[in-house]
């Protein structure tokens, strides 16, 4: 039997900073900051990938930064 799981994908990247923000976030980003950041996320998902037929994914939750400013690709 596989146990639930919520992920919880944190994107750093924001068009200006909010002063009352507490997460990690950056407003001088690049875009090779932001390609590197996308590859490092997908590298851990695959690491993590021998163990996913142990869980069941009910929800994805996408926050931290502003996610729409990161393009489709």
């Amino acid at each position: 039997m596989r146990k639930d799981l919520s992920l919880y994908i944190h994107i750093p990247f924001c068009v200006q900073k909010c002063v009352y923000c507490d997460f990690l976030s950056f407003s001088d980003s690049t875009f090779t900051d932001k390609v590197r950041y996308v590859d490092a996320l997908c590298q851990e998902m695959r690491l993590y990938a021998p163990f996913a037929d142990r869980y069941l994914v009910r929800t994805v939750y996408i926050g931290g930064g502003t996610p729409s400013i990161l393009d489709e690709a």
